[in-house]
C-alpha cells in the first residue's frame, strides 16, 4: 500500500530531506553548477506545489528559517573588513554604483511586469545585491587581496545592507503605517547596531580567546549571538534577517582570526539549515507558473539587466581606478550572482503578498542563470588574473 501523502512524521520529513538534499548536492557539483540551484528544484518537485510528498511545515519551514538567518550572517562573517578598510575607495564606489545602476532599472522592470509599487520596489532591492557565490575560486588560486577582487567583495558589503534597508522601508510603508514612521525602524536598527558593533567583539574576543571554555561552548556562542540579534531585530520594528546579518559583521574579525572556528560554525550550517533554507524556498514555488511564458521572459528581461547594470558599474570602476580588462570582468563576474539577499527579500515579500508566483519563479530562474554566468566568468578571470601574477 502506497503511504499517504504528505508525510506527517517528523522523523521521516527530516530524512527524506537530508538524503535528497545529499544526492542533488552531489550530482549537481559535478557539473559544476552550484549546489543550491538543484536544492531549490528539489523543493519544487517535493513540495506542495509539485508531487506533495512533503509539507512545508513543521520541519522544512523551521530549519529552513533558521538556515536564512544563517545565509545573512555567513554574508556579514566572509568579508574581510580589513582588506576592505585598506581599499575602502574602491569598495565603496564600486558598491554604490553596483547598488544605483541596478535598483531603477528593476523597480522600472518590475513596474512593467504588473508588480505593485511596493513588489517593484522589493524587485529592485533584490536584484540590486549580489551574493559572492564564485568567491571561493578567487580565494583557491590566491587572488583574494588584488584590488578588484577587494571591491567585488568589499562592494558585497554596502549593496546587500542597501538592499535590506529598503526591505525594511518597503515593510513598514507596507504595513500601513504612515509620514515619516518608517524612520523609526531605521533609526532603531541604526542604534543596535552601534551598541552591537561597540561591545559584541569586546565579549566575543574575551570568549573567544579564553582557554576556560571548550570549542563547543565557544561555537554555541556565536550560535547564540546570531539568534540574540536576530530576535533583537525582529523586536525593534525590522527582519531577523538584518541581525543575522549584523552578528556576522559583529564577529568578523573575532572569526578570521580563529579560522578552524569559523569551519566549525559554517559547517553545521551549511550542513543542515542551509540547505533546509533552499529546499524550503523550493516548496514556496509553483511549478505553474513556469508554464507561463511571462515567467520566462521577466526571467530574461531580468538576467540581461543585471548583466547590464553591473557589468557596467564593473566598467566604471575599470576606468576609475585602472583595472586591466581582465581585472573588470573579474569584478563584474563576481556580482553577477544573485542569492542570499535575493532570496531574503523574495521570501519575505512573498509572505507579504506583495510577490507574486510569476516573479518568484522568474528570480529563481535568475539566481539558476546568474550563479551559472558568474561562476564560469569568474573561474575564466582568476586563472587569467593568477597566469598574470606569475
Amino acid at each position: 500500500m502506497l503511504p499517504e501523502l504528505p508525510v506527517e512524521d517528523i522523523i521521516i520529513q527530516f530524512a527524506v530531506v537530508v538524503v535528497a538534499a545529499l544526492l542533488v548536492q552531489l550530482a549537481f557539483e559535478r557539473t559544476r553548477v552550484p549546489g543550491l540551484i538543484g536544492l531549490i528544484i528539489l523543493g519544487m518537485i517535493i513540495g506542495p506545489g509539485g508531487t506533495g510528498i512533503l509539507p512545508t511545515e513543521p520541519v522544512v519551514g523551521l530549519f529552513g528559517s533558521i538556515g536564512l538567518l544563517y545565509i545573512m550572517f555567513i554574508a556579514g562573517a566572509e568579508i574581510d573588513l580589513d582588506l576592505v578598510r585598506d581599499r575602502k575607495r574602491e569598495a565603496a564606489s564600486f558598491g554604490g554604483m553596483a547598488f544605483a545602476f541596478s535598483f531603477l532599472p528593476a523597480f522600472g522592470v518590475g513596474l512593467l511586469f504588473g508588480l505593485e509599487t511596493y513588489g517593484a520596489l522589493l524587485l529592485g532591492a533584490a536584484l540590486s545585491s549580489h551574493t559572492l557565490v564564485a568567491y571561493p575560486m578567487v580565494s583557491r588560486l590566491g587572488l583574494a587581496g588584488r584590488r578588484p577582487i577587494v571591491a567585488a567583495t568589499g562592494g558585497t558589503l554596502l549593496t546587500d545592507t542597501a538592499s535590506l534597508l529598503v526591505l525594511v522601508v518597503v515593510i513598514n510603508a507596507a504595513g500601513g503605517e504612515g509620514g515619516w514612521s518608517w524612520l523609526v525602524p531605521i533609526v532603531s536598527l541604526t542604534a543596535l547596531a552601534v551598541v552591537a558593533l561597540a561591545t559584541v567583539p569586546r565579549i566575543a574576543g574575551f570568549v573567544l580567546t579564553t582557554e576556560l571554555h571548550t570549542r563547543s561552548e565557544k561555537a554555541l556562542f556565536l550560535l547564540a549571538v546570531l539568534l540574540l540579534l536576530s530576535i533583537l531585530a525582529e523586536a525593534i520594528g525590522t527582519e531577523d534577517i538584518l541581525g543575522a546579518f549584523l552578528a556576522g559583521l559583529c564577529l568578523n574579525r573575532a572569526l578570521h582570526r580563529r579560522e578552524e572556528l569559523k569551519h566549525h560554525l559554517e559547517f553545521v550550517g551549511r550542513m543542515l539549515f542551509v540547505p533546509f533554507f533552499f529546499v524550503d524556498t523550493g516548496m514556496r514555488l509553483n511549478l505553474e507558473a513556469l508554464q507561463q511564458p511571462a515567467t520566462w521572459l521577466l526571467a530574461v528581461a531580468l538576467v540581461a539587466l543585471i548583466i547590464l547594470t553591473k557589468g557596467l558599474a564593473a566598467a566604471a570602476a575599470m576606468r576609475l581606478f585602472g583595472y586591466s580588462r581582465v581585472e573588470g570582468l573579474a569584478i563584474a563576474s563576481l556580482s553577477f550572482p544573485q542569492a542570499a539577499a535575493t532570496l531574503a527579500v523574495m521570501v519575505i515579500g512573498m509572505e507579504l503578498d506583495l510577490i507574486d508566483a510569476v516573479t518568484a519563479d522568474a528570480i529563481i530562474i535568475t539566481i539558476f542563470l546568474t550563479c551559472l554566468v558568474g561562476a564560469l566568468l569568474t573561474g575564466y578571470a582568476a586563472r587569467r588574473m593568477a597566469q598574470d601574477k606569475d
